[in-house]
């Protein structure tokens, strides 16, 4: 009796430590990381491919905004081996945030979901034969935010594998366009550039007005 409590114990204090990890380093991400230095990193190394997946697995676990790791990934690579660089660190970091919700930190990520983004009961409360359907609409139109999205769905009933198949696909027409930003950032006087603007600004303008309507209670 007494070793099962103290395994449960442990278990605890492991898992309380693991968040003030978390915390440090999502305050230590906030405090170091941009969109310059970023780009510094992704231009200058001799491992480039390697430091942006990686920064792309980790950042947005600290809550890092991933268009700007999107932005420089076009810049440093261009867009195509940008956008797979991209899809690829994103793969990783999806697969992370969802399963550390699911099976590590459960209780604490609903309680700051709940607390930070009540808008995140509507997923949770879904019923499992939908969930696949409502992370496609989550993906396309981000009611929440990316990195709150993988943290919230790793708290749903929905399968690992459905969830990063649907996920991968529906990320990447947002990935193209943002990556593509930043490939034409490198020449802001061309037309590609404005034209890369303008595809951004219906994006973004699309999404909000989609994210209001949505957000309209019905008569």
């Amino acid at each position: 009796m007494d070793e099962v409590k103290n395994k449960v114990n442990w278990s605890k204090w492991g898992r309380s430590l693991a968040l003030v990890v978390i915390f440090l380093l999502s305050w230590w991400i906030f405090k170091t990381f941009n969109l310059d230095r970023v780009r510094e990193l992704v231009m200058t190394s001799s491992y480039a491919e390697v430091i942006y997946v990686l920064l792309w697995t980790f950042l947005p676990m600290g809550f890092f905004p991933v268009p700007v790791l999107a932005l420089a990934g076009g810049m440093g690579f261009g867009l195509w081996k940008g956008s797979l660089l991209t899809v690829l660190g994103a793969s990783f970091n999806m697969s992370f945030m969802f399963l550390m919700a699911r099976y590590l930190f459960r209780r604490p990520v609903q309680n700051f979901l709940f607390e930070r983004y009540p808008s995140t009961r509507d997923i949770l409360s879904t019923k499992q034969r939908r969930l696949r359907i409502v992370l496609a609409l989550a993906r396309l139109i981000p009611l929440v935010p990316y990195n709150i999205e993988n943290y919230a769905f790793g708290l749903t009933d929905i399968r690992f594998i459905d969830y990063l198949g649907i996920s991968l696909i529906t990320i990447l027409p947002g990935t193209l366009i943002y990556v593509n930003v930043g490939d034409k950032a490198v020449a802001p006087k061309t037309w590609d550039f404005v034209l890369a603007i303008g595809l951004l600004l219906l994006l973004v303008i699309g999404t909000a007005f989609l994210t209001k309507y949505m957000r309209e209670p019905e008569d």
